[in-house]
């Protein structure tokens, strides 16, 4: 991918541009175009937007926020609009260790078929926390659908910005598992039957998983003792079916090759159509007695251990408070979505021999940020538990987070029935 920045200086109100900027030859425009990008892999490029002390760097201008701003610190930044080759995610990411503005907001506009689309709130994921094995902190994927440029733009009550931000393309097409029809996936895992209870499970080939980004064997745990509910937060709550690998894919992605990740950081996905997805490879076969008792996940600061993650893909926090696509009051999940999800955990609870509808103790792994529990620390959780009992933070959404006592219920019914 190639993409290039316009900056139009007078409409952003530039004060302020770290890095000169050379009018594009031949064009007679008044408006210069700088390079923006640098190659992160085949199916990621990354726009440096401040350097290792927070400045803006590269493509970002900084203007003083409107005089009625409740703060005289606060200010807003922007890039320009950067135009290129298509993709169909994009990600911000930070320096790990870097302090951050809680009241820090981003949002997008989108360009594709020739037109730019509204500005959208774009979730910065401030209260998830970063995961043990994350090499950067960041947003989730931002799902986009195929769009050729994008503009953002930072306002921070501060007046500041994370150390080393930057805004990556994302586009799945070009990994080498799906940027040909005829491909095969590269797999070390070999063909295997269904285990008895299993639902309809999709694998990681069928969202198109290039499994050469990912660390390679399995991060092997010694058993499940909870399950951890999830939301994605990736920016639409109206994908087709057909979009739902591409999203899945990118998620992937940005995890991996932006923020550094091991692997997918949840276990499972669940559509909205009630498919149900793999996410982190080795999911599927995990089970007590064998040479996969468990699989460690990525989803949860300090709780990752003895829990495997879930993820929901879409937004159930009301009135679209975590960004993206407008979710109204009553964002609830479908009764495919939950059908699909109770039929997931029965399976796996029936596996570890889980009460559903029971408590178990997790011990904190400590890490802080939004995990406010100190290591060892003994918490007592619903088997089936959502992300917010473990750590500060609305994931899985309001809409979602409801739905649980009746969830425990359902799965609960599912193995009696068994």
């Amino acid at each position: 991918m190639q993409f290039r920045k316009t900056i139009p200086a007078i409409a952003l109100g530039v004060v302020s541009l770290t890095v000169p900027i050379a009018a594009s030859a031949g064009t007679g425009s008044s408006s210069p175009t700088i390079e923006a990008t640098t190659a992160d892999s085949p199916q990621v490029e990354s726009a440096t937007l401040t350097d290792n002390n927070g400045k803006p760097s590269g493509s970002l201008s900084v203007k003083a926020a409107p005089k009625a701003a409740a703060a005289q610190s606060e200010k807003v930044f922007s890039t320009g609009a950067m135009t290129g080759e298509e993709f169909s995610s994009i990600g911000l990411s930070w320096k790990k260790e870097s302090a951050v503005d809680s009241g820090l907001t981003a949002e997008t506009r989108i360009h594709r078929d020739g037109a730019w689309g509204p500005w959208q709130n774009v979730p910065l994921g401030l209260d998830d926390g970063v995961a043990e094995e994350a090499k950067r902190a960041g947003a989730p994927a931002f799902y986009t659908d195929d769009a050729d440029g994008a503009q953002v733009r930072f306002t921070s009550p501060k007046g500041s910005l994370p150390q080393d931000l930057r805004l990556s393309f994302i586009d799945p097409a070009k990994s080498p598992a799906t940027s040909s029809s005829t491909s095969t996936p590269t797999s070390d895992r070999e063909p295997r039957t269904a285990q008895a209870g299993q639902p309809d499970v999709k694998l990681r080939e069928d969202w198109g998983a290039d499994e050469s980004l990912a660390d390679p064997g399995y991060k092997t745990q010694p058993s499940i003792k909870a399950a951890l509910v999830h939301h994605t937060v990736t920016g639409n709550n109206s994908y087709t079916q057909e979009q739902v690998p591409q999203i899945i894919n990118g998620i992937y992605i940005q995890h991996i090759t932006v923020l550094g990740y091991g692997d997918f950081p949840y276990h499972f996905v669940v559509d909205r159509f009630g498919g149900i997805w793999e996410g982190r490879k080795g999911s599927i076969e995990m089970r007590p007695g064998t040479e996969i008792p468990g699989i460690l996940g990525g989803h949860a600061s300090g709780f990752n251990t003895n829990t495997f993650g879930v993820a929901m893909l879409g937004n159930f926090e009301p009135n679209n408070s975590e960004g993206g696509e407008d979710t109204g009051p009553d964002p609830k999940p479908t009764e495919a979505m939950t059908t699909s999800l109770a039929d997931l955990l029965a399976w796996k609870a029936g596996q570890y021999e889980l009460a559903p509808e029971g408590s178990t103790q997790l011990v904190s792994a400590g890490g802080g940020g939004t995990n406010p529990h100190p290591t060892g620390t003994v918490l007592d959780v619903p088997v089936i538990s959502a992300h917010k009992d473990v750590n500060v933070t609305a994931c899985p959404g309001a809409k979602l987070y409801e739905t649980l006592p009746d969830l425990r219920k359902q799965v609960a019914d599912r193995l009696g029935a068994g």
